[in-house]
C-alpha cells in the first residue's frame, strides 16, 4: 500500500516547510530527538515508516542529524564512516542529547568490518560526494542488508552542482555529466585525522540516472525516486529557486 501512494505522487514536495528549521539556531542537533522532521522530510519519514526497533546502519556522518532523529525514534542504530574525528564528533552530540547509537570506522566501500545480512534498514545523506565508485559503494549496503530491507538515500540534487558559486544570475561552472570534478587547492578538504593531508582532490557528481542504475546493478529495486523542495539555501551563491533541492530515492533489497 505504501509503494502504491508513493507511485502516485508526483506533485511538489517542499523541504523547508516539513524542516521547521529555526535560521538563527546553529545547533538544531540538540533539537532533533524531539522534532525529527528537522532531520527528514516527509518523504523521507514515509519511506522509513515506523523506525522503532529497525537495525539500521547510517552510511556516512554527514551533519549526523539523521542519525539522532532515528535513534530518538527507537531504532538501532549503527554509524558507519571512515573518519573517526567525525564519529567523535557524533558521539559526543549523541550523549548530549540522551540517545544511543553504535559506531564502526570503515570505509564505505569496503565495509569487510560490518557482517553481511546485519540490517533492516540503511540510510545515506549526502554520502557520494566522496567516492568514486557509486557501483561498488551500493553493491556494499546491499551485501550489509537482509533480504527485503529498504534503503534509503538523500543528496543534493545533483543538478544544483553545477553552477558557478557567484551571485546573480546562474552560469554553469561545468557539465552535469561532469562527474569527476578536481577541487582547486584553496578548496581542498583537511582530513582531521592527518595534519597537512587532503581528504581528496576531487569531487563526485553522479547524475540521478548514476544512482538509478548502480542500484539496480547491485541487486535493489528501486521503490521510488522523489525531487524534493525548490526554494534557495541560504548558504548557495546563485539564486537556484525553481530548482530541486533534494534527491530521495528509496530501494528494497531483493530476497534472491
Amino acid at each position: 500500500m505504501a509503494e502504491e501512494k508513493l507511485a502516485r505522487r508526483r506533485d511538489w514536495v517542499p523541504v523547508a516547510q516539513t524542516w521547521g528549521r529555526d535560521p538563527d539556531d546553529k545547533e538544531p542537533w540538540r533539537r532533533v530527538a524531539t522534532m525529527p522532521a528537522l532531520a527528514l522530510n516527509l518523504v523521507e519519514q514515509e519511506l522509513i515508516g515506523t523506525a522503532a526497533g529497525l537495525t539500521v546502519c547510517a552510511l556516512g556522518v554527514s551533519d549526523g542529524m539523521a542519525p539522532l532523529a532515528l535513534a530518538a525514534m527507537g531504532a538501532r542504530i549503527t554509524v558507519a564512516d571512515p573518519s573517526q574525528s567525525m564519529l567523535d564528533m557524533l558521539m559526543i552530540r549523541a550523549r548530549i542529547i540522551g540517545v544511543e547509537l553504535n559506531f564502526v570506522q570503515t570505509e564505505l566501500c569496503d565495509m569487510a568490518a560490518i557482517s553481511g545480512e546485519s540490517f533492516e534498514l540503511a540510510y545515506a545523506a549526502q554520502a557520494t560526494r566522496q567516492i568514486s565508485d557509486i557501483d561498488r559503494f551500493y553493491a556494499e549496503v546491499h551485501r550489509v542488508l537482509s533480504p527485503g530491507s529498504r534503503f534509503i538515500i538523500n543528496e543534493y540534487h545533483p543538478v544544483r552542482r553545477i553552477w558557478k558559486q557567484e551571485p546573480g544570475h546562474p552560469r554553469a561552472d561545468c557539465s552535469y555529466f561532469d562527474r569527476r570534478r578536481r577541487r582547486e587547492d584553496d578548496e581542498l578538504i583537511p582530513d582531521p585525522n592527518a595534519p597537512g593531508v587532503s581528504l581528496g582532490k576531487f569531487d563526485f557528481s553522479w547524475t540521478v540516472s548514476d544512482h538509478f542504475c548502480a542500484l539496480a546493478a547491485a541487486g535493489f529495486r528501486v521503490l521510488a525516486l522523489e525531487e524534493i523542495g525548490d526554494v534557495r539555501q541560504k548558504w548557495e551563491v546563485p539564486n537556484l529557486r525553481g530548482l530541486p533541492e533534494q534527491l530521495v530515492l528509496a530501494a528494497e533489497r531483493l530476497t534472491c
